[in-house]
């Protein structure tokens, strides 16, 4: 079965943290933010950042930030730029001069473990056979496969990453809304992120409308 919870995501980010005998923020610092050069990331602010870090707008249109809670910094603590992010897009694409072993790293992430309907699951990364149309990305993003646990199929071992497939991630506080997609082979990515938790359908649906348009598929 396939159930979606911060603690679990918390988890993996606290034991990849403890192999390296580190705490989680000081491991993605140095392993993962400086290597790739995400200079405007960060999981705590500083101070002469806090000018440039955006409100975001709960459903009250309060103005809010990240809360922190429960493994808040393993599961969805980090405050970036849709520059950076699309510079982490890159690196998951093979784009940037990396070290063998980070990028090794990377592409592990993408091995695929279960097989959910049309979906599959690597480590966090869910991913979808190209050509993939709307209601099918649509029906992998959606509440229901969120909230509810799923029956999933097992791949064992687990299957080696492939290029020709839509690579997804949404993600969400009660202020901010995010989608990052990419496509290795055709070295296409796309960056979402907005002050408000706007649905998931919604983000998935502009993002393909991108993809479409750039790669001459009206």
């Amino acid at each position: 079965m396939r159930t979606y919870a911060n603690p679990s995501i918390g988890a993996l980010g606290w034991i990849t943290a403890k192999s390296l005998g580190q705490d989680f923020c000081t491991a993605m610092t140095q392993a993962i933010f400086q290597p790739l050069g995400l200079t405007n990331t960060y999981l705590s602010v500083p101070a002469q950042k806090m000018s440039s870090y955006a409100w975001g707008y709960n459903k009250d249109k309060k103005p809010v930030r990240v809360n922190p809670g429960m493994l808040d910094s393993e599961a969805y603590g980090i405050k970036t730029t849709a520059s950076d992010l699309s510079t982490f897009l890159k690196a998951n694409m093979g784009m940037l001069p990396l070290d063998s072993m980070l990028q090794a790293a990377l592409n592990n992430t993408r091995k695929r473990y279960f097989s959910v309907g049309q979906m599959t699951q690597g480590l966090i990364w869910e991913e979808y056979a190209m050509p993939v149309d709307l209601p099918t990305l649509q029906e992998g993003n959606a509440p229901k496969l969120i909230l509810n646990p799923t029956p999933v199929s097992a791949k064992v071992p687990a299957a080696t990453p492939e290029s020709n497939v839509w690579v997804n991630k949404t993600g969400a506080t009660n202020g901010f809304g995010a989608y990052v997609a990419f496509v290795p082979e055709e070295r296409f990515g796309v960056v979402l992120l907005a002050n408000k938790n706007y649905p998931n359908a919604e983000r998935v649906e502009i993002a393909l409308k991108i993809y479409s348009n750039l790669a001459g598929r009206q």
